[in-house]
């Protein structure tokens, strides 16, 4: 079962990758800030004791920033899409 933290903890990093993907729309360095987001966030919980292992967090922080980083992209290109047209 999955625990309570890792849950909210992946759905912030979720929205906060979906809004560095929404704010830089340049895919390179979108993704590099959302890495270094994503491991610091998982090192850092791990290192204060919120979550007992770093593989498990980081797969599910990893997950979150995927979806978050693609789902803000694809929200700012139909935005500029619509302003175009």
């Amino acid at each position: 079962m999955i625990d309570l933290f890792a849950l909210l903890s992946g759905f912030a990093i979720l929205c906060v990758s979906a809004l560095i993907a929404f704010t830089v729309r340049r895919l390179v360095p979108a993704a590099l800030v959302i890495t270094a987001l994503t491991v610091l966030a998982a090192v850092a919980a791990v290192d204060f004791g919120l979550f007992a292992s770093l593989t498990p967090l980081l797969v599910i922080y990893g997950n979150g920033a995927l979806m978050g980083g693609v789902s803000g992209a694809l929200y700012a290109r139909k935005l500029a899409e619509e302003r175009e047209g």
